[in-house]
């Protein structure tokens, strides 16, 4: 660790110099006589006023420039990320030798950082000594000393880049009466479903949602603008070929009952569902489509497309309390075989969905091993946990990040922990899911008539 330059005081030593001249100029102005010494007495008035002035603007200059330098500097020695030694030297006076010694430091962390109007960066470099492994936990002590969010980590085999946003937006729930339209969509990407003001995630990055939370959290709500989203972007309504959307409930009780209401209001290419085989079948249904697309695909010019790059409209199975589908199954020969195939279909929609732009969205109170198979739930990436829930909750869900700092939920309406892959999140950050304030179903059918595209 380099020693730290004061550079305030070197200035301030400089500036008593300069002072220094003024008045052995001013002394020697008094040794003249009448106007000779009337102009020296004015010249050394106006150098006092921009000597006051040059040096005030270059410690302001000095302070913001190594501001962060000498933050670091302290930062280093306040965390004990050094290590120090004794130096020792022979000194020869007067035909007598003597040891002298004195403290210095052996090695310590390195730092750096990157100052723009929108962002601050710090660089921990890793040198491969002892400090390497500190270097990639420090998101706490940064944010203490900084005042600032951590916004994403980078950890890079020779630096960890943390970086912190300066003016991060404030979150705004979306709230809506039956003034949601299609306008609101019109502007949103074919990939994209938007949550709030500053939070959005990419279907292409993340085909598979789970969406969690216990009774009263605001799950149905959220399922609400998910199942908005999916029409708003032409899935279901009857104005493309191939487009499939399906939902199933396994308790037959609010997914259902919207479900039910879509396929009035948009016809049969709504597909709803509350047991086993209703779930079999449409998962099968779904499959096939998504091989289908598949093969639309392979034949196209494009090298290396998914579903989006050929402007395909993405379908979705929305499943809600699978765990009720497996207690229907029941235990006998054919319950279970029937249970396998909903696994199969399921799984193979999970794991190849993406390219052909089918995704698989399980809402459930509890993500447990019982509700979602564990190999289900490794495959989903983008995971909305509503309400506040426990630390072994926390872990189950968000498996796929990091969970070092999880913010903690205060209980407003609506709040939820939010984590997508591939957005620039580093662990699950708190949104808001918005809500549309509908009394009856007469109103939601108008939002949904509202919601649906122009046709092309």
């Amino acid at each position: 660790m380099n020693k730290n330059i004061d550079w305030l005081a070197r200035i301030n030593i400089l500036n008593f110099i300069v002072y220094l001249i003024i008045f052995f100029i001013i002394t020697f102005g008094f040794s003249l006589n009448g106007v000779g010494t009337l102009l020296v007495l004015l010249f050394s008035l106006l150098l006092i006023i921009l000597t006051f002035k040059g040096f005030k603007k270059l410690r302001k200059y000095t302070r913001e420039k190594f501001y962060y330098r000498w933050l670091l500097h302290d930062f280093i020695l306040n965390n004990n990320l050094f290590s120090e030694g004794v130096e020792q030297w022979e000194e020869h006076s007067n035909g007598s030798t003597k040891i002298r010694s004195r403290k210095i430091i052996q090695s310590s962390a390195v730092f750096s950082y990157e100052d723009t109007p929108d962002e601050f960066v710090v660089l921990a470099y890793k040198m491969g000594n002892i400090y390497d492994k500190r270097m990639e936990t420090l998101d706490t002590e940064l944010q203490g000393l900084l005042a600032l969010p951590i916004e994403n980590k980078q950890v890079l085999p020779d630096v960890v880049r943390y970086i912190f946003l300066k003016n991060k937006k404030e979150i705004e729930q979306y709230v809506f009466s039956n003034t949601l339209t299609r306008e609101f969509f019109e502007d949103t990407p074919l990939d994209i479903i938007r949550l709030s003001n500053t939070q959005q995630f990419s279907l292409k990055r993340n085909t598979n949602i789970g969406l969690y939370g216990r009774t009263g959290s605001g799950k149905t709500v959220t399922l609400q603008w998910l199942l908005y989203n999916a029409i708003s972007k032409g899935c279901g309504c009857g104005l493309y070929p191939n487009t499939y959307l399906s939902v199933v409930d396994g308790k037959g009780a609010d997914l259902y009952s919207l479900g039910e209401i879509l396929q009035e209001t948009l016809g049969e290419q709504i597909n709803i569902g509350q047991t086993p085989h209703s779930l079999a079948k449409l998962s099968r249904e779904f499959c096939q489509i998504m091989n289908e697309r598949f093969e639309l695909i392979k034949n196209s010019e494009t090298l290396n497309a998914d579903a989006y790059d050929l402007k395909m409209i993405p379908n979705f199975l929305f499943v809600d309390e699978l765990a009720s589908i497996r207690d229907s199954c029941g235990s006998s020969k054919e319950g279970k075989a029937l249970w396998n195939e909903i696994l199969q279909n399921l799984g193979l929609i999970a794991r190849k969905g993406r390219q052909a732009g089918c995704h698989l969205c399980i809402s459930t109170q509890d993500p447990n091993a019982e509700n979602i198979p564990v190999e289900l739930r490794n495959q989903i990436s983008a995971v909305l946990y509503m309400g506040s829930p426990s630390a072994d909750r926390i872990r189950m869900a968000f498996a796929m990040c990091e969970l070092e700092n999880v913010p903690t939920v205060t209980g407003r309406k609506g709040e939820a922990l939010f984590y997508a892959d591939s957005e620039n999140m580093v662990e699950p950050e708190i949104t808001v899911a918005p809500f549309v304030d509908l009394k009856t179903k007469q109103e939601f059918k108008q939002v949904v008539l509202n919601i649906v595209p122009k046709p092309q």
